[in-house]
Formats: C-alpha cells, sequence, structure tokens
C-alpha cells in the first residue's frame, strides 16, 4: 500500500530524482565570479599537507590550487584566499561555495561583506551542486596520477605542475584555455620552443590586441551557453520537477546521514523520517533545496537538494491504524526527538530532610511514528544510556531558552 510508512522507508523509488538544472547566468567578464570547494585526497603529505583549496574562476575557468592541512582554520583559509587570489586577480563579487563549516563561520561571512563579496551557498549534501569546482577536483586527480610516487605523499609537490597544465589546456567550455582569457596570453611550457608560432602575437595596449582579446571573450561566450543550454537539456531528462511546499513532510535518504559503526549500509532503510518542510531554498544553481526539521541531536545539516527527497504518502482512511515498524532488537530507543520535559512527583521531606531535587521526565516521539499520541514519556536516566546526543542538545536548546514546555 502506497501510504505504508515500512514501505516508504524501506523501499527504492524507481521514479527520476526530484529537482531540474536551473544554472546561475554566466558571468559578464573574468574575475568576477567564482566556484570555491575543498579537495580531500584521503593521504597525508609529507609535509604534513592533506586538503586541496580549490579556486575556479566561473567564466575562464582559471583555478588556483593551494595545498593544506585538513585541520585548517578559517582564518587560514581567508589568508590563503588573499594571498592566492585576490593578491593576483582582485575582490570577485560572487563566491558559489558548498556547505562546508568554513564557510558557513560568522568569520568568513564578515571576510567577504568587508569585501564587497557576496556568498553563493549551493545545496547542502548534494556535491553535483558546485559543478564548476567539482569538474575540476576531477581532472585534478586524472592529472595527478601521473606524476605522483606510488606511495602517494608528494601529491602536494606536483600541484603546482597540475595548476600550469589545467590552465595552459582548452577547456571544453570556452573553446580556449583559461590562461588566455583570464591572462589574455598563453605562457609559454619548457618545450613551446620546438613548435612554431600558429600567429604572431599583438603587444598589448594595441588596438589589435583589444579586437583580438575581444574576439576571444565572444567566442568564449558563445561556447558556453552551447554547453549550458546542452547540459541543461542532458540532466533535466532525468529529472522531475519538485513540487514540495512549507509544511509538508518528506523522506531524507539514509545516505545523506553519517554511518554508525558496524552498521551495513546496503542494510539500513533507504530512507529517514518523515520530517517537515521547514522553508525552501529558492535560486539554486541545481534546482530546488529544502530546509528539513531534523532531529537536533542529529548531526546532519538540515538543508537537502530535492533529488535526495520522496514525498510522504500519508491517509486518514485508517484512524486507529498504529505503526508498523518493528522495534528495535536490542532494547534502545530508536527516537526521532525529545519535543518535551517535565518534573517527576517526589514525597515531601520528613522532619529537617533536606527535600529531594525533582527529577526530569521526557516526551519522546518514536522515529518513524508520526502520530503525536505515540510519544512515550522516558526518564532522564532511562535517554541517557541509549540516546545521551539526544538528551544534551534538548537541554543545550533549554539553557538558550529555544525550548519551552508544550
Amino acid at each position: 500500500m502506497e501510504t505504508c510508512q515500512v514501505c516508504q522507508r524501506d523501499k527504492p523509488r524507481t521514479q527520476a530524482p526530484l529537482g531540474l538544472l536551473k544554472p546561475l547566468p554566466i558571468p559578464e567578464r573574468p574575475g568576477e565570479s567564482l566556484s570555491m570547494d575543498f579537495m580531500n585526497t584521503l593521504v597525508t603529505s609529507k609535509s604534513g599537507r592533506r586538503h586541496i583549496f580549490v579556486s575556479v574562476d566561473r567564466f575562464s575557468k582559471y583555478a588556483r590550487l593551494v595545498a593544506m592541512p585538513e585541520t585548517a582554520k578559517t582564518e587560514y583559509v581567508i589568508r590563503l584566499f588573499k594571498e592566492n587570489w585576490v593578491r593576483d586577480f582582485g575582490l570577485p563579487k560572487s563566491i558559489i561555495i558548498d556547505w562546508y563549516v568554513r564557510f558557513t563561520s560568522r568569520l568568513w561571512k564578515a571576510a567577504a561583506a568587508e569585501q564587497g563579496t557576496q556568498l553563493q551557498m549551493t545545496s547542502g549534501n548534494h556535491p553535483e551542486a558546485n559543478g564548476q569546482a567539482e569538474q575540476l577536483n576531477r581532472a585534478v586527480q586524472h592529472r595527478l596520477r601521473h606524476y605522483i610516487k606510488p606511495n602517494q605523499v608528494d601529491w602536494d609537490e606536483k600541484l603546482a605542475l597540475t595548476a600550469t597544465l589545467y590552465n595552459n589546456t582548452v577547456h571544453s567550455a570556452t573553446g580556449v584555455s583559461p590562461n588566455s582569457l583570464l591572462l589574455t596570453f598563453k605562457p609559454r611550457l619548457p618545450l613551446d620552443f620546438l613548435l612554431p608560432e600558429n600567429q604572431p602575437a599583438a603587444a598589448p595596449g594595441t588596438l589589435e590586441f583589444a579586437y583580438r582579446y575581444e574576439h576571444l571573450i565572444q567566442q568564449a561566450v558563445e561556447q558556453m551557453h552551447k554547453a549550458q543550454a546542452a547540459m541543461i537539456e542532458s540532466k533535466n531528462k532525468q529529472h522531475r520537477p519538485s513540487t514540495f511546499q512549507v509544511g509538508d513532510r518528506v523522506w531524507v535518504k539514509s545516505s545523506e546521514s553519517g554511518q554508525e559503526q558496524g552498521i551495513s549500509r546496503k542494510l539500513m532503510p533507504q530512507y529517514f523520517g518523515p520530517w517537515q518542510v521547514l522553508d525552501i531554498v529558492g535560486g539554486d544553481l541545481d534546482g530546488p533545496s529544502y530546509v528539513i526539521r531534523i532531529p537536533g541531536h542529529l548531526r546532519t545539516y538540515p538543508v537537502f537538494h530535492a533529488s535526495k527527497l520522496a514525498p510522504s504518502k500519508e491517509t486518514d482512511q485508517f484512524p486507529s491504524r498504529r505503526s508498523i515498524l518493528p522495534p528495535t532488537m536490542d532494547g534502545e530507543v530508536d527516537i526521532d526527538d525529545i519535543v518535551d520535559h517535565r518534573e517527576m512527583p517526589v514525597p515531601r521531606p520528613t522532619g529537617r530532610e533536606r527535600p529531594l531535587k525533582p527529577k526530569l521526565q521526557y516526551r519522546v516521539r518514536l522515529r518513524h511514528h508520526t502520530d503525536p499520541k505515540e510519544d512515550r514519556w522516558f526518564t532522564r536516566e532511562e535517554l541517557m544510556q541509549t540516546a545521551p546526543q539526544a538528551v544534551a542538545h534538548y537541554e543545550k536548546s533549554l539553557q538558550k531558552g529555544k525550548r519551552q514546555i508544550e
């Protein structure tokens, strides 16, 4: 039955994923808009670096690659950005970034505001969103394989060579090399003296130089429009429009949450939830994303692209029907969220005895049980044995005044 919660939770969907592609407009000129990302190489180099800080100009496709430690803080990333991009090419008007903690921090937002740069976040939990940076990540990995040693610990030493080769190669989206568009010329490579010049270079500042560069820009814009149109047509054939509204209940793919130790991903439910849609994130380059009411103790960012969601089908035909989801086998409490609390009555002290401190009970919404009538009360001691993270998150929200007794 379509409204069976067990079936909705465990069965994979065979329909095309939700969310139609809506790319951002092409920038007017080089240096105006960047894409940023962090690439984890999964191996620590001899100098202690593990990640690559990727910055790509969205018009010319020119890239800067900077090796950095895995534990680099936001202040360090901001300094890398200023030293490796702003110093040479100035401040961009906009930066397309993913939902990394470094990018969502107040410090990074403040730095962007000071320099007049607009931050545009892609969909959370959807790595395909920042396509510009993702394409470069694949190109970097491909080139690094050719030059690094078998133990892979020298990858950061080959990063400059990798960036040079990429920036001097004709890009499929523009039809010219990134260096030709951003630097206005193609730098000479070590073996270029063996090849004849196809066309004599015009001197900068001359009318001929300006004409050639303007023609190159127009050629790149036309090529990018063609590539974008082809990409939209191809992607949207495989997707459906998303019509979720605020207040709807949706299922979230279980693959978007962290995997517990000793738990097989293949045997997990296909979806978690259903949870409520709190907001719609419009204007994403990859279609709509949604803010979902994820239980606070789950360490998952609550913004999900439409392709990671499925509608929850419910019915009121059987008002007396209880959930048939199986209970946990180990006796632990499989909870969705803590929704309320109360103090348990304590016996009155006799004589000079100190009054006993009242113990707390928490009202728990069990996972997959959407009817509030199915909520259960547990003592704090019981929950601390089975769901300490949920208790800690709830009590923290109480201290900040975000929770009130219903």
